[in-house]
C-alpha cells in the first residue's frame, strides 16, 4: 500500500533523529548534573573565601582599636567576625572538590587558630608594649599567611569553573557534530528512499494530470494505465470511470442542448411578432424571423429600432419589466411603404439565483387595433357631434315651453316637460364627456402652466361647494409645507378634482366630512387625495371603475360612468397617475399624483 511505502521511507530518518535525541538527552542530563555539582561547590568556595577575607580584615581592625583605647568595642567586633570566619571556614571544608583545595583548607584552619589565640592574648594583656609585640610577632604574620591561603583558594576555584566551562563547550561541539552527522546520514537515506518512491508515485500522477488537462479541454483522452493496486491504482480506476461517465454525460447533454436550441428556435420562429433577445450588455444575441425581417426592412445594424434602446437600457439597469397597456406607448415604423404600429413589452430575464442576464423585447403588432381604435374614436366623435346639434335644439324648445312663452301648460304637461328637460340635460352632459374623451385620445395639446397645489384644491372646492350644502357636508383641506408647484392645464386638471369631489359628495352621508390633502410623493411629485365617508368600493372593482360606462353594481346614484374615465385620461395626458386606495366600509380614498415643477439647484 502507498501508506506503508511512505511510512517505510520515513522510518530511517525518524529512527536516526530519535537515536540522536535520546543520546543528547542522556548526555545533557549527565552534563547538567556534573556542572551543577562542580560549579556550585566552586562558587560556594569562592564566596566563602571572599567572606573570610573580609572577616579577617575586620578582625585586624578590631585589634587595632585596642591601641586606640577602644578595647571593648574592638573585642566585640573581633568576636562577631571570628564567628563569621568560622562559619565560612566550615562551609569551605564541606565544599572541597579539588585535591589541592583540601590541603589549603586544612592549613587555613591551623593558621586561623593561631590568629585567634594571638588576638585573645592581645585583648587579655593590659600593657600596651606587650600587646604590640604580640601583634607584630604572632597576629600579623598569621594574618598574612591566611590572606595568601584565601587568595590561593579563590584562584583555584576560579580555574576550576573556567575548566568546567571549556569542557562544556567541547562536549557541545562534539554533540553538534554528531547530530549533524546523524541528520546528514538520515537525509541521505531518506533522499534515496524518496527518489525511489517518487518514481513509483510521480509517473501515475503525471499521467493523471495530463489526462485531466485533456479532459478539461474537451478531449476524451486515453485511459490512465493502472500500474499498482495501492491508492494510486484505485485513483486511476476511479478516474477512468469518471472520464467514461463524463463522456456519456457530455454526449447526452450536447444532444439535449441541441434539442432545446432547436425547440427554442422553432418556438420563436412560430411567433408572428418580432422578438429580440439582448444580453446584459445590451447587445442582440437572438432574434426570431419576424425580428430579422423588421431589422432588414429598417436597415438596422445589429441594434434595436430607434426609441427602444433607451427603454431596454432602463430595464437592464433597474431590472423592472416594461409592460405598457395603452396606445400612448406605441412605436411607429415605416415598413415597405406601410405604416406599422408596435406595442413594445420588455421583459427582464433572470437565472435561478435571481441575477439579471438579459432582456427580451417583444413588439406586438397593433396596427389593426390602432386603426380600429382610430375608427371607433372618429365614429364616436362624429356621432356625438351630430347628436349634439339636434339635442341642443330640443333642449331649447323644452326650456321655451317650460317658460310658458307659447301658452300656459297644465300641471301634467309641466311635469312631463321637466322630465324631458332633465333627460336632455343628462344626454348633453354625456355627449360633452364623449367629445372630451375623443379630444384627449386625439392628443390635443395641453396648455401647461405652474400652479400651486393649494390653488388647485381651493378652486375645485369653491366650484363644487354648492353641491355640499343640501347635505350639510364639511370639506376640509390640509397641505404639507413646502410643496412644489405642478405643471398642469388648469382647466382640464380642474375637471379631475371637481369630478372626484362631486363623487365624494354623492356617496357621503348627510353631515359627513370630505377630506382633501396634498403631500409630497417622492422627489418633485405631489399626491392629491380625496377621502369620503361613503359605503366604500370593493377591491375587486378598483381597476374597473376607471373604464368607460362602468358603474359599481348595486349603486343607486345616476350617471353614465364616464367621469372617472375622463379623469384618468386627463391625468395620464399630464404624465401622472390616478387610482383608489384600499377602501373600508367607512369610505373611499382616491389619489392623483402629478409631476412638480423642478426648482433649480
Amino acid at each position: 500500500m502507498l501508506r506503508t511505502r511512505l511510512f517505510l521511507n520515513l522510518v530511517p530518518f525518524v529512527v536516526m533523529l530519535l537515536a540522536v535525541g535520546v543520546f543528547a538527552m542522556v548526555l545533557f542530563s549527565r552534563l547538567a548534573g556534573s556542572v551543577d555539582v562542580t560549579v556550585t561547590e566552586n562558587y560556594r568556595s569562592v564566596i566563602a573565601a571572599q567572606t573570610m577575607n573580609l572577616a579577617l580584615l575586620r578582625m585586624q581592625t578590631a585589634v587595632l582599636l585596642v591601641f586606640d583605647q577602644k578595647k571593648q568595642f574592638g573585642k566585640r567586633l573581633f568576636a562577631e567576625n571570628q564567628t563569621l570566619f568560622e562559619q565560612n571556614l566550615e562551609l569551605q571544608l564541606k565544599s572541597v572538590t579539588l585535591p589541592t583545595e583540601k590541603e589549603l583548607s586544612e592549613q587555613l584552619a591551623t593558621h586561623f587558630d593561631a590568629l585567634r589565640q594571638a588576638g585573645m592574648k592581645i585583648f587579655s594583656d593590659t600593657r600596651l608594649q606587650d600587646q604590640r609585640e604580640i601583634y607584630n610577632a604572632e597576629f600579623y604574620p598569621s594574618m598574612l599567611t591566611l590572606t595568601l591561603l584565601l587568595e590561593k583558594i579563590r584562584t583555584l576555584n576560579h580555574a576550576a569553573i573556567l575548566a568546567t566551562s571549556q569542557n562544556i563547550q567541547k562536549i557541545t561541539r562534539q554533540m553538534t557534530r554528531l547530530m549533524l552527522l546523524g541528520m546528514a546520514i538520515a537525509l541521505l537515506i531518506s533522499a534515496y528512499a524518496c527518489y525511489q518512491l517518487s518514481r513509483s508515485i510521480l509517473r501515475p500522477i503525471q499521467a493523471l494530470t495530463q489526462a485531466t488537462r485533456e479532459l478539461g479541454e474537451g478531449n476524451p483522452g486515453q485511459l490512465v494505465p493502472v500500474s499498482s493496486r495501492d491508492e494510486l491504482g484505485e485513483l486511476s480506476l476511479a478516474f477512468n470511470r469518471m472520464a467514461g461517465q463524463l463522456q456519456e454525460y457530455r454526449q447526452s447533454t450536447t444532444e439535449k442542448i441541441v434539442r432545446l436550441h432547436r425547440t427554442m428556435e422553432t418556438t420563436l420562429a412560430s411567433f408572428p411578432d418580432p422578438i429580440f433577445v439582448l444580453n446584459n450588455e445590451g447587445r442582440i444575441e437572438l432574434k426570431n424571423p419576424a425580428a430579422a425581417d423588421l431589422a432588414s426592412s429598417l436597415h438596422l445594424n445589429h441594434e434595436l429600432p430607434g426609441g427602444l434602446q433607451g427603454i431596454a437600457g432602463k430595464t437592464l439597469e433597474s431590472g423592472e419589466n416594461f409592460l405598457p397597456h395603452s396606445f400612448n406607448e406605441v412605436v411607429h415604423f415605416r415598413v415597405r411603404g406601410e405604416d406599422k404600429f408596435f406595442l413594445p413589452r420588455i421583459l427582464a430575464m433572470r437565472n435561478k439565483e435571481d441575477a439579471l442576464f438579459g432582456v427580451a423585447v417583444v413588439l406586438y403588432d397593433v396596427t389593426r387595433f390602432r386603426l380600429l381604435d382610430a375608427v371607433k374614436t372618429n365614429l364616436l366623435a362624429t356621432v356625438s357631434h351630430e347628436l349634439k346639434t339636434p339635442l341642443t335644439s330640443v333642449r331649447m324648445v323644452l326650456h321655451i315651453l317650460l317658460e310658458n312663452t307659447v301658452g300656459a301648460l297644465t300641471p301634467k304637461q309641466t311635469e312631463l316637460l321637466q322630465a324631458a328637460r332633465d333627460d336632455t340635460e343628462r344626454l348633453l352632459r354625456i355627449l360633452n364627456d364623449l367629445l372630451d374623451l375623443t379630444r384627449l385620445e386625439e392628443g390635443n395639446a395641453l396648455r401647461r402652466e405652474p400652479v400651486a397645489p393649494a390653488e388647485l384644491l381651493q378652486s375645485a372646492m369653491q366650484e363644487i361647494s354648492d353641491q355640499a350644502l343640501p347635505k350639510t357636508l364639511k370639506m376640509n383641506c390640509t397641505l404639507d409645507p413646502d410643496l412644489p408647484a405642478v405643471s398642469v392645464d388648469r382647466q382640464r386638471i380642474n375637471h379631475v378634482f371637481t369630478n372626484l369631489i362631486s363623487n365624494a359628495i354623492k356617496h357621503s352621508p348627510a353631515g359627513g366630512e370630505i377630506l382633501l390633502r396634498a403631500a409630497r410623493a417622492g422627489n418633485d411629485r405631489v399626491q392629491f387625495t380625496v377621502s369620503d365617508q361613503g359605503p366604500g368600493i370593493s377591491e375587486e372593482y378598483h381597476t374597473r371603475i376607471f373604464d368607460r360606462f362602468f358603474r359599481v353594481p348595486g349603486q343607486t346614484r345616476t350617471g353614465a360612468g364616464l367621469g372617472l374615465s375622463i379623469a384618468r385620461e386627463i391625468t395620464i395626458a399630464h404624465g401622472g397617475r390616478i387610482g383608489v386606495k384600499d377602501s373600508s366600509p367607512q369610505g373611499s380614498t382616491f389619489y392623483v399624483i402629478l409631476n412638480g415643477v423642478k426648482t433649480p439647484s
